[in-house]
């Protein structure tokens, strides 16, 4: 199977199995409790034992089953790594962090374990620091992935930017992603910047935000003139109830801003309700945000914090209706 074919409520599934799977093996009574009433203490727990009776440099953890391919299964550490990383979604930020780095430690010395061995076994000598800085960067980093959380992919890169046994430059990679990460993050002031109305007006982030009342948020939707995904995108939005409502209410102002292509040739699929904007390329090219998909759409307060950053569609629909 695909990985990242998993839907929300497999993915609910997988997190419930690995904590009763942790309970039942510290003999906890966990059969009697609804899932619903597990503690964070028990969560936490579990994130941060998760690795502990696992043995990260036994080579057949990585290995493949004969004659499949990594499309079509997991390997049993990656199946293992699928469920630490759901529970760390579910733990407390600090423990969430703690975890991170006593797992990329023992890696570490797992790794070096391997290099020391004089023969691999028949399977290689796996990289397990490699491996899990790869899967997280996989699961946490990809937009197709049920795991997208680009923060919880910070604790593993600061893992390796802080090592001082390697050389800065075979750090750049990790710098890198850090700083696109923590640009336009959620919690933070979002940045300004100019566009041209669809009237031919020159405007900018912050003019707008400024002409909001005091119960209006905003969000943006970056998009490509020439986008078939963007077009549909914007149709969700445009008759979804949960967008219409916020608007009908006057809680949310919506700002479509054309990041490729001609603003003119889509103008009429965009509501009159909206601004259109177009930016002529300075947001990619400068890349100012992070649009790793589009429709790319972030949601901001009235003061221009960040509420929801780089989100899909359906994410962004469910954001509104839980707000």
């Amino acid at each position: 199977m695909k990985v990242f074919e998993m839907d929300r409520m497999t993915l609910r599934a997988v997190l419930l199995a690995v904590l009763w799977g942790f309970c039942c093996v510290c003999g906890a009574d966990c059969l009697a409790q609804d899932a619903g009433k597990i503690t964070q203490s028990r969560v936490d727990s579990a994130a941060v034992h998760f690795w502990d009776n696992v043995e990260l440099s036994d080579s057949t953890l990585y290995a493949l089953p004969e004659g499949v391919s990594a499309e079509e299964s997991f390997s049993a550490m990656e199946e293992k790594v699928a469920g630490f990383f759901a529970l760390l979604g579910s733990s407390s930020d600090s423990v969430a962090i703690q975890a991170v780095s006593e797992l990329m430690d023992r890696a570490l010395e797992a790794t070096v374990t391997v290099r020391g061995t004089v023969a691999g076994s028949a399977y290689g000598s796996p990289d397990p620091y490699g491996f899990f800085l790869s899967a997280a960067e996989k699961y946490f980093y990809s937009v197709q992935s049920p795991y997208y959380n680009e923060e919880m992919l910070l604790p593993f890169l600061d893992h390796k930017i802080a090592r001082e046994d390697i050389a800065e430059i075979e750090k750049s990679r990790e710098k890198f992603l850090v700083a696109q990460i923590k640009r336009n993050m959620v919690g933070s002031m979002a940045e300004d910047f100019a566009f041209e109305l669809g009237d031919g007006k020159s405007a900018s982030l912050y003019k707008v935000l400024g002409g909001l009342s005091e119960r209006q948020s905003l969000m943006i939707v970056f998009f490509s003139a020439d986008c078939r995904d963007c077009k549909d995108g914007i149709a969700r939005l445009k008759y979804s109830p949960a967008v219409s409502k916020k608007i009908s209410e006057d809680e949310l102002k919506v700002l479509a801003v054309c990041v490729e292509g001609r603003l003119k040739d889509v103008l009429s699929m965009i509501p009159d309700t909206w601004f259109k904007a177009s930016d002529d390329g300075c947001i990619i090219i400068n890349s100012i945000y992070s649009i790793r998909h589009q429709p790319s759409v972030y949601i901001l307060d009235r003061e221009g914090v960040i509420q929801l950053k780089d989100a899909d569609v359906s994410s962004a629909i469910d954001y509104l209706i839980n707000w």
